[in-house]
């Protein structure tokens, strides 16, 4: 359990122990009044544990691969998604432009020295592509980090891992507005870091 709900919990056992001594009848009283009283604290205690349990889980780690995030423009965002088993693929996502531009984008682990590299693409031909094609439908390339709450930078978790506070995608926004299929776009991101802002159910 996590130590900001032990407290609430504490709070909240006390309240229900102290009911369970209040409101008692005085020794040689009405025994059924006695077992009644208690048994509505108990009915109570257990109602308050099993909402602290619940918030709790609710307020638990979303994993990486529901997450949502946004640029700090708020116009561009990204939306991870499961990868349904895919081989090499470790993590796929969606980013958002502000004029409802969707591109593909998916995360595959360098083997050696182990780096998530992301790519970002749009309207790549289905079938066979060959190098070039692949190419010119390629947005952005490059590793994809993570920043925690007191700014340590680390990895993109692979799916299955909590989902960072933010991600950072080094010279995204010059990679798109060099892009020639977004030439002359004005929801164009200008930042590279974003922030979780959702979890999918």
């Amino acid at each position: 359990m996590a130590a900001s709900v032990r407290p609430l919990v504490l709070q909240r056992w006390r309240l229900a122990k102290s009911l369970t001594s209040a409101d008692l009848p005085p020794c040689g009283g009405d025994v059924r009044q006695d077992r009644e009283e208690q048994r509505r604290a108990l009915t109570l205690l257990a109602s308050l544990l099993a909402a602290t349990v619940i918030c709790t889980s609710a307020s638990a780690a979303c994993p990486i691969e529901l997450a949502t995030y946004r640029a700090g423009d708020e116009s561009t965002a990204i939306e991870f998604r499961p990868t349904d088993g895919a081989a090499e693929v470790t993590n796929a996502f969606r980013l958002l432009l502000g004029d409802d531009t969707v591109m593909d984008g998916h995360v595959m682990w360098t083997q050696g020295v182990e780096r998530p590299n992301g790519m970002i693409s749009h309207e790549c031909p289905d079938g066979d592509v060959t190098g070039p094609e692949y190419e010119a439908c390629t947005a952005w390339q490059g590793v994809v980090y993570s920043v925690d709450a007191s700014g340590g930078v680390g990895l993109l978790p692979r799916e299955g891992e909590p989902a960072p506070l933010h991600l950072l995608f080094p010279d995204l926004a010059y990679a798109l507005h060099a892009f020639p299929p977004l030439s002359g776009r004005t929801t164009l991101p200008l930042w590279e870091v974003f922030t979780l802002s959702g979890c999918q159910e």
